[in-house]
């Protein structure tokens, strides 16, 4: 089949059929087109949108170019959430522990740092040892014996996907609701679960800008999960700024294992919560806000991060060293010009600057500086002094420790008529 045509189809806006979607998804994950060939139906897609049927066949493409699990033997639950993603999300490093204490299975396959907003992947990578690149027998045998694993997307599962992922983030079509479907969809569907819990992220630091948008993307995502078997739950908080005090990579771990020590700042607990919850209902569980309590204040959840990283590879002791593991050589203080009330905040543009300190590409090649990150002491509604520090920012490299606390301080507003803290759960 031409691919030329199958491009020219939806640059005219109109309907791809299914064997069209499936041969050029299966030609570029197949590396019979390359790049140049795949940008323009990218781009074309992401301009004239796809109905329900096309999306069903995109995320079904991504499947079949891959393995599909099977967790059928195992007596518990299997389930899993993903984020959209924004700034200082670690949500995922405080919920999987707590969903294992409470006796389910999580096998998650998580993502890196995408544009402004941060990867999962990545912080895992900053804890000494672990590994994310476990085979998928390894991935499998840990969840039965563990009760949750946290890998990157293998060769083996969704292939097309992981090619597709990379060649998004360079042509500018991340936002498209069918690729998004596409992305997340068929690797949570391969994973083998029961049940998913997606957070959507509404707000300037997300890329979902408003509600209205993020529900759209959310009724999508819904449907194609009920059109292959996967009981779904959407779940919409705020991204007006970050989550939590810390975000980057090292001190986004250390600030999970507080949460999980149940000293955790409030907003990160609340999506952590809903997310817990909905899940948990889906296992008939009949108090899961008590089960989610009972698992951080009995140290289960902490336990279940311990034995996730040395099952991993990595040092568990590392969680409770602070940033005494990964201490950077460069720090810069932002301070407030005048006195007043945060505001605002740019929260894009302070994701981006968290990026600028952990990602390091040299060459083509992707290296990260655990070190590097960013501590808010001042978030939305809070009162700050003239000359008092609104934030830290922290890395290996004095250059972009500068460059990112002068962006910071452009990304914070101060003014002077008090405001509320968002609400999280939307």
């Amino acid at each position: 089949m031409n691919v030329g045509d199958i491009v020219r189809a939806k640059t005219e806006g109109r309907q791809n059929s299914p064997t069209e979607i499936k041969t050029i998804i299966r030609a570029y994950s197949d590396g019979l087109i390359g790049d140049e060939e795949m940008t323009p139906w990218l781009r074309a897609v992401s301009q004239n949108d796809m109905n329900d049927d096309e999306t069903f066949v995109v995320v079904q493409a991504m499947i079949e170019s891959g393995e599909r699990l099977d967790f059928s033997h195992l007596t518990k639950r299997v389930i899993d959430k993903h984020s959209t993603g924004g700034v200082g999300d670690k949500v995922s490093l405080v919920l999987a522990p707590i969903l294992a204490a409470c006796g389910v299975a999580v096998p998650m396959i998580a993502g890196r740092s995408l544009g402004h907003t941060g990867g999962t992947l990545d912080k895992l990578e900053s804890i000494p040892g672990y590994r994310t690149d476990l085979s998928l027998s390894e991935f499998q045998s840990l969840v039965a014996k563990v009760g949750l694993s946290i890998i990157g997307q293998t060769e083996e599962i969704c292939p097309a996907d992981r090619k597709m992922y990379a060649l998004r983030d360079k042509t500018n079509t991340i936002a498209s609701t069918p690729l998004i479907c596409g992305s997340i969809m068929s690797k949570k569907i391969a994973e083998g679960i029961n049940a998913l819990a997606i957070n959507i992220t509404v707000g300037n630091g997300a890329i979902m800008k408003s509600l209205d948008e993020g529900k759209v993307l959310g009724e999508k995502l819904k449907l194609v999960g009920e059109k292959f078997g996967i009981e779904t739950t959407i779940v919409y908080s705020s991204m007006e700024q970050p989550l939590g005090r810390e975000s980057g990579l090292w001190n986004e771990v250390w600030e999970s294992v507080a949460c999980l020590k149940g000293e955790g700042e409030m907003d990160v607990m609340e999506v952590v919560t809903e997310l817990a919850v909905a899940l948990l209902k889906t296992d008939c569980t009949k108090n899961p806000v008590d089960e989610v309590k009972q698992a951080v204040e009995s140290g289960a959840a902490l336990q279940k991060l311990e034995a996730l990283v040395e099952a991993h590879h990595g040092d568990p002791s590392h969680l409770h060293a602070g940033q005494d593991t990964h201490s950077p050589r460069c720090q810069k203080k932002v301070l407030a010009d005048k006195s007043g009330i945060i505001v605002g905040m740019d929260t894009e543009s302070i994701g981006r600057s968290v990026n600028h300190l952990t990602v390091v590409e040299n060459d083509g090649a992707r290296q990260l500086d655990p070190s590097g990150g960013v501590s808010l002491e001042k978030k939305l509604g809070e009162e700050v002094r003239e000359g008092e520090m609104l934030a830290l920012c922290f890395g290996g490299d004095k250059a972009k420790v500068e460059l990112s606390a002068r962006q910071l301080y452009s990304a914070i507003f101060i003014g002077e008529a008090p405001v509320e803290s968002p609400t999280m759960i939307l």
